[in-house]
């Protein structure tokens, strides 16, 4: 009989063990970009980075669980959302991917951490679109070429565009979003999409280049999150991470780390109520 107990006990034991998610080390694939994830002293900041970073405390704190963050940078989103589709029951996407329901087929994506204005731009020489009509779009961009990224939020507005307004438009391929504001910069026949943090950000930093964003083509309906495998150990952690109590969202400690990355107008615009 006490050979029964000890072997119920065991089971039990060993079934509770089973179900606590192990996640000694959590592998981050981020996208290096200067204002969300990026190389500095040996680890990786940004707003991406160090929402991640409080997750990880967070799991400490809550769970009882540590968890060792190994970053590992990719150049271009195509090959970062592959790698986090085929990636295993550890890995965590941060790429300002933005949550819709297509991608929702083939990852899973965390609660929301950021709103997102993705804004028309095109060379401050070009003409300025006054009304979203075919005549005034075709007066400014009709002329021109897209620049983008190849599978993106960004590409699909393109091809709105295209669908909508101009037939022959041509639209160019990058892998990079900094790529696409140097092309449309150096070139009064280009134009794209790119998300309003990595405009300011662009022009903050690049004050002698001359870009002009066209208000009426602006895209205000997204939200960030990060992405994650299908069947992995995050997604209901992370959820409760953003969605508990009040939610680390409507922590000080967030809006403390957009703070140190964004301009104050910008935050207004893309922070999380």
């Amino acid at each position: 009989m006490k050979n029964v107990f000890l072997s119920i006990c065991l089971t039990l034991s060993l079934g509770l063990f089973a179900q606590t998610p192990t996640l000694d080390t959590l592998s981050v694939y981020y996208l290096n970009n200067s204002t969300f994830a990026f190389p500095d002293k040996g680890t990786v900041s940004g707003v991406e980075a160090d929402i991640i970073k409080e997750y990880a405390a967070w799991l400490k704190a809550k769970k009882n669980i540590s968890v060792y963050l190994n970053f590992k940078s990719f150049d271009g989103f195509d090959a970062l959302y592959t790698a986090v589709k085929k990636g295993g029951k550890k890995v965590i996407g941060l790429s300002t991917v933005s949550i819709n329901a297509e991608r929702e087929k083939e990852v899973d994506f965390s609660p929301p951490y950021m709103r997102n204005v993705t804004v028309c731009i095109t060379n401050g020489n070009a003409g300025t679109i006054r009304e979203k009509s075919s005549t005034d779009i075709n007066r400014v961009l009709g002329k021109l070429s897209a620049v983008t990224i190849a599978n993106s939020t960004f590409n699909n507005y393109l091809n709105e565009i295209k669908k909508s307004f101009i037939p022959g438009l041509k639209i160019n391929t990058v892998t990079r979003v900094n790529e696409v504001m140097e092309s449309i910069a150096s070139n009064v026949g280009t134009f794209g999409y790119v998300d309003v943090v990595d405009y300011w950000y662009y022009i903050k930093n690049n004050p002698n280049k001359y870009l002009k964003m066209q208000k009426e083509l602006n895209k205000s309906n997204e939200q960030f999150g990060f992405i994650m495998p299908k069947s992995n150990l995050n997604k209901e952690l992370i959820a409760e991470f953003f969605e508990s109590g009040f939610g680390f969202t409507s922590t000080k400690t967030y809006h403390q780390i957009l703070e140190k990355y964004l301009s104050f107008e910008v935050l207004q615009t893309v922070e999380v109520d």
